[in-house]
């Protein structure tokens, strides 16, 4: 078998450097999608929570179902969705900063642990609106 030359064994460490460089890039970008996907959908948690708190505002006074709208029910709701939005926020800080700080280090072992808390919460939350909705009287 050949001799690689030196040319040829610095070539392959390069090759393999970079290789090692766009794997450890890809997972840093990973990390923010991930991020960024669970922003989104915390964004989008406390818009709806927002708009209830609001519907008041919206909803003739005279309209069917306003007695539940204008009780204060609604605005609970949206207050509690809020509430879930911004720790739902924290939660995605906290992953995306443990998640960052692993990689950097090279430590990184991939565990659901936060994920799931995160996903816990949201079950938590929306079983309290389900209830609350629920025992609460007429409307939702």
């Amino acid at each position: 078998m050949p001799q690689k030359s030196v040319g040829d064994r610095a070539l392959q460490e390069k090759t393999t450097s970079g290789q090692a460089q766009r794997a450890h890039v890809r997972a840093h970008l990973a990390n923010e999608r991930t991020f960024l996907a669970w922003i989104r959908t915390a964004l989008g948690i406390l818009a709806f929570g927002f708009l209830l708190v609001r519907w008041v505002a919206l909803v003739p006074a005279n309209s069917a179902g306003a007695a539940w709208l204008y009780s204060g029910k609604i605005r609970t709701v949206g207050e509690i969705l809020m509430a879930g939005a911004v720790i739902l926020i924290v939660l995605a800080a906290v992953r995306f900063a443990v998640i960052r700080y692993q990689i950097s280090r090279e430590i990184y072992r991939p565990t659901a642990t936060l994920d799931f808390l995160a996903v816990a919460f949201l079950l938590v939350v929306i079983g309290i609106l389900f209830f609350y909705c629920r025992c609460s009287g007429p409307g939702f």
